[in-house]
């Protein structure tokens, strides 16, 4: 998959530095990837989630520290990165 935004979630991992590690080892997971939907998402990160009502989908970052939101266009074969949020930033956000 193509991971697109990466940039937009730079001034995240400066604040977050402990999330720099796993943020590399998912990037390199993703871009091997050819996910045609969530259940292929689900093969290799158990813990993803689509969040209803939106087109964003969730994943749990070092250790469930961290939620990084993406947009996944399944056919364009790209993962848009929009944010990457502590656990609690995360929970004040999406309820």
């Amino acid at each position: 998959m193509l991971i697109l935004g990466l940039a937009r979630i730079e001034k995240d991992l400066k604040r977050n530095a402990a999330a720099r590690g796993p943020m590399r080892r998912w990037i390199e997971k993703v871009e091997s990837a050819q996910w045609q939907s969530i259940i292929d998402v689900r093969r290799m990160f158990p813990t993803a989630d689509a969040i209803k009502g939106t087109n964003l989908t969730c994943f749990n970052i070092g250790g469930n520290n961290y939620r990084l939101l993406t947009v996944i266009r399944y056919v364009m074969g790209e993962v848009e990165v929009r944010e990457l949020l502590t656990h609690a930033e995360y929970s004040g956000k999406i309820s």
